[in-house]
């Protein structure tokens, strides 16, 4: 398989991988958004990719796994392929392999009702605000397991990980949609970068690190094509959450929405 990585969630203890990472993309023989799992990024070393990278890897569907769109595949097999794709021109490099959007979330809905779909992009029509609000803390279990990770139990002990840690605060986009039938929605965000800007700021700026990272997410993205990825999980399976964030800038030519009809007339060719 060839996958452009678009999406990386935050990591999460796993009892079987020590921890994994939800990442998603586009498949490069299909153009279709697919799921990759499981992926114990830390653990990749040379090999770790980034988002808009293209890697190689041996993969297939997932039996235990029904969602459509997700791979199984073999970790070790996983070899980046290429550069990160550029920004330049309006993130053209990028946009051209990025399937069309879903006019809303009620549209993602009603095709995975209809197709079973559990991975999609959507452009919301407007930004309502961001929640942040306190995290509940991993249990025993969970804490456990990020210590046996990081301790590398059954691997070189000499290429020990700083211990993961538990972002203590949740954060949602509440938003509507471009379609009569939204009433609003708030939706939990499980972007990696997310997880990071907090970390981040919190190191620069102490207690002032929410103010940077409302700067960013809830008044400076929503001036830029903001598109959420969205998909379910497998315990989940109806419930989408924001699993990715696309921002390119709006188009200077052609003013907002003209990604959606060009993508529309380039998945027709």
């Amino acid at each position: 398989m060839r996958v452009l990585i678009v999406v990386k969630t935050y990591p999460n203890p796993s009892q079987r991988y020590g921890e994994t990472v939800c990442c998603a993309g586009i498949e490069m023989a299909t153009r279709q958004w697919v799921r990759i799992y499981p992926v114990n990024f830390r653990r990749l070393a040379a090999r770790r990719f980034q988002k808009y990278q293209v890697i190689e890897c041996v993969g297939g569907l997932n039996p235990k796994d029904k969602r459509p769109e997700s791979r199984r595949v073999d970790q070790d097999t996983i070899d980046v392929a290429g550069p990160v794709l550029s920004t330049k021109d309006g993130w053209h490099e990028r946009l051209l392999w990025l399937p069309p959007l879903y006019r809303s979330l009620e549209e993602v809905d009603k095709a995975h009702r209809a197709e079973g779909i559990t991975l999609a992009a959507v452009r919301p029509k407007k930004i309502l605000g961001l929640k942040i609000e306190p995290a509940p803390p991993w249990p025993a279990k969970k804490l456990a397991l990020v210590r046996q990770q990081r301790l590398g139990l059954g691997e070189d002990t000499s290429k020990q990980l700083q211990e993961l840690e538990q972002i203590p605060f949740q954060f949602r986009y509440r938003f509507r949609c471009d379609d009569p039938r939204c009433k609003g929605h708030t939706k939990l965000i499980l972007d990696w970068e997310v997880g990071e800007s907090y970390r981040k700021w919190r190191r620069e700026y102490g207690r002032g690190w929410q103010e940077k990272f409302r700067d960013k997410y809830e008044r400076w993205l929503p001036t830029r094509d903001l598109q959420f990825v969205v998909g379910t999980m497998k315990a989940h399976p109806h419930t989408f959450t924001i699993v990715g964030l696309i921002y390119p800038p709006w188009s200077q030519v052609e003013g907002p929405g003209s990604r959606q009809l060009s993508l529309e007339l380039l998945n027709q060719q």
